[in-house]
């Protein structure tokens, strides 16, 4: 952006000078040549004898530009601006300025001339494309978006611009209007002479995805005889064979938020447990409750909900809960048909009447491998997990061992990665310190969409 700029400057310059060139004696041929120190100094020596030149600042500006002195190439472009009267070349100078200012790292005083064009009707800047791309450098992305309202600018993007201009309305909260940009740079891609990088490209689809992420929908049935099955039921446990089946429908209230996500969901367990013991019955419990992710960089969701029996085994409770995971490799990797595998993940609730603690913490290590195409993954790998239930005597439990998954993405498009998968999860652990919970075998089946 910043290159086009000065180049279009540089250009509108030459084009209207009225000086006289020489090629053995002349700045501007100084400039085109490289020798932008020399071109520098003739314009400063220019301006000595004509201070009011416009020409002369903007050339000045553009050497000072190539020479990496951006507070001084900003004052130059200032002044460009200052004594140039077509309101068309005045808009370029300022828009140059505010470039500089960037580059200088003086972004506050940048949107100041972002803001002060925006008031100028005669540079009539709110109907500019470039304006609203200088605008995102500057970092004032309501009015970059304040401009893009206006669709009759979108046939002038080019590839770039619309991906910043997506990136611009995603940091607004305007999803849908990122959606479009990310779809319309993605599809100008083919025209351009060096295509994104497939890793780059896949990266945006995910944007694309996330952003337009409404509604989220789990379904979930697991064995376990180790730890305490999915979700927590109503009395405290032995070292019980569980088959849980479950599911969970949420909705995002206000979109993506640029990362921090407030949904409402409601989910649903039925538990039957396989010992036999009197003491331990099967279960259905529900949950009404609320989501919300605080902090963007972060996979960090903060919980609260309403614990609802649905048979006479199950609790009518409040819980708080908070969940914390990451990794990598948890995606296939473009352009790789095997790669490491890292994931770990951190739950606890606690349940204010019943008065007990539940958490848990899992970590795993592998590597994933491509088995069909580009969507199927089976990942070996090395796990260890620490769980915590006050409701037991034994309230702790450490194992580790091995596991296996199999995952299917489903669900892509052209400008949208896979918004499904289908899993299937199988771990053998054992006991290394605390309660014999610990030693066990899970499997479980996710459906999620």
């Amino acid at each position: 952006m910043h290159k086009a700029a000065f180049g279009v400057l540089l250009s509108v310059c030459l084009a209207s000078s009225a000086l006289a060139r020489d090629a053995s004696d002349d700045p501007f041929l100084a400039y085109e040549s490289g020798q932008y120190a020399e071109a520098a100094r003739a314009a400063e020596d220019a301006l000595a004898r004509h201070p009011d030149n416009s020409v002369w600042w903007a050339l000045l500006g553009e050497a000072r530009a190539k020479l990496d002195q951006h507070a001084d190439a900003a004052e130059a472009f200032f002044n460009a601006a200052k004594n140039e009267t077509d309101a068309e070349r005045r808009s370029y100078f300022l828009r140059a300025q505010a470039l500089q200012l960037v580059s200088a790292g003086r972004r506050d005083e940048a949107r100041v001339v972002v803001g002060s064009a925006l008031a100028d009707d005669a540079l009539e800047a709110r109907s500019s494309l470039d304006w609203a791309m200088v605008a995102i450098s500057a970092g004032d992305d309501a009015a970059a978006q304040a401009i893009l309202a206006d669709e009759a600018l979108y046939s002038g993007f080019s590839r770039q611009s619309a991906l910043d201009a997506g990136y611009s309305a995603k940091r607004e909260g305007l999803d849908a209007r990122a959606v479009r940009f990310f779809e319309i740079g993605l599809a100008l891609d083919a025209d351009e002479p060096e295509p994104l990088l497939p890793a780059k490209r896949n990266a945006i689809r995910r944007e694309t995805r996330e952003l337009s992420r409404d509604w989220a929908f789990l379904l979930q049935a697991g064995y376990s005889s180790a730890d305490r099955p999915i979700g927590p039921v109503s009395l405290p446990l032995g070292n019980d064979e569980a088959w849980q089946v479950g599911a969970e429908v949420s909705r995002r209230i206000g979109g993506w938020r640029n990362g921090r996500p407030f949904s409402v969901f409601a989910r649903v367990f039925q538990s039957e447990f396989l010992s036999g013991d009197a003491a331990t019955r099967d279960t259905t419990q529900g949950w009404v409750g609320i989501r919300y992710k605080p902090i963007a960089s972060l996979n960090l969701n903060l919980e609260a909900s309403r614990l609802v029996a649905i048979d006479d085994e199950a609790l009518d409770d409040w819980s708080l809960r908070a969940l914390v995971s990451g990794g990598r490799g948890l995606e296939p990797e473009t352009g790789k048909r095997n790669w490491t595998y890292a994931h770990f993940y951190a739950d606890a609730s606690y349940l204010l009447d019943a008065d007990v603690t539940y958490a848990v913490a899992e970590g795993r290590f592998g590597r994933s491998f491509l088995i069909d195409g580009d969507a199927t993954t089976l990942t070996p790998f090395a796990v260890a997990r620490a769980g915590l239930d006050t409701g037991r005597i034994e309230e702790d439990a450490i194992g580790a061992g091995a596991g296996l998954s199999l995952r299917h993405w489903f669900d892509e498009t052209e400008t949208s990665a896979a918004r499904g998968f289908i899993d299937l999860d199988v771990q053998a652990r054992e006991r290394i310190a605390g309660s014999e919970r610990a030693s066990g075998v899970m499997v479980t089946m996710t459906i999620g969409r």
